[in-house]
């Protein structure tokens, strides 16, 4: 793993970028895993056409060398969220050129009673990957439970949009349960939140 991040807090979490075939393999096998025991996905495996067709920057959470968490980083012209949803876009993304954009997915922790403090730091690393290659935004989708609670001061809910969703691998993630909130991100307002938490 090419670290970004080393926190000690009191154990040793780590998030960084996949090196080896290995690792990504492990991040995979970890998403499916999480995927399907939440009963998101019954195919098996969660991998689509973004990563298959090399559209996704990949980082991994570590704790004490054990992979606990992954997410990657969409980049495509449309993103996911503009083909799964009719909305109308928000000013703040329109005022960011197409390329500078970026689509937040497939987040997943499994590190017991520390999943917030990995999810954040995966967050964390995506920030830091956008201040250095000069991206400035863009659009994720989460249970609208979930944002309420854990991530409303990080984004903005898109709350007028249509989902439209009609592929078959995500099916239960967006149709079955919780009803699934698009959201956009500023990477410069949730920079500046993220070093108000200590991050």
């Amino acid at each position: 793993m090419k670290e970004i991040i080393n926190k000690v807090v009191p154990v040793s979490l780590k998030v960084g970028y996949p090196e080896t075939e290995e690792e990504l393999e492990a991040m995979f096998r970890l998403r499916t895993e999480v995927y399907k025991r939440k009963g998101y996905i019954t195919a098996e495996s969660d991998v689509d056409e973004y990563d298959t067709e090399n559209k996704c920057v990949y980082f991994i959470a570590k704790i004490n060398d054990m992979l606990v968490g992954s997410v990657r980083l969409v980049i495509d012209d449309p993103l996911p969220t503009e083909l799964y949803f009719d909305f109308k876009e928000p000013e703040e993304i329109a005022r960011i050129p197409r390329n500078k954009r970026g689509e937040i997915s497939r987040l997943v922790s499994m590190a017991k009673g520390m999943n917030h403090l990995v999810s954040l730091s995966l967050i964390e690393a995506i920030i830091k990957w956008a201040k250095e290659n000069d991206f400035l935004g863009g659009y994720s989708s989460i249970f609208k439970g979930v944002f309420n609670q854990a991530f409303s001061t990080l984004a903005h809910p898109i709350n007028s949009a249509t989902l439209k969703y009609d592929e078959s691998l995500l099916h239960n993630y967006f149709y079955k349960g919780n009803a699934v909130l698009p959201i956009y991100y500023l990477r410069d307002e949730t920079a500046e939140f993220m070093e108000r938490m200590g991050f």
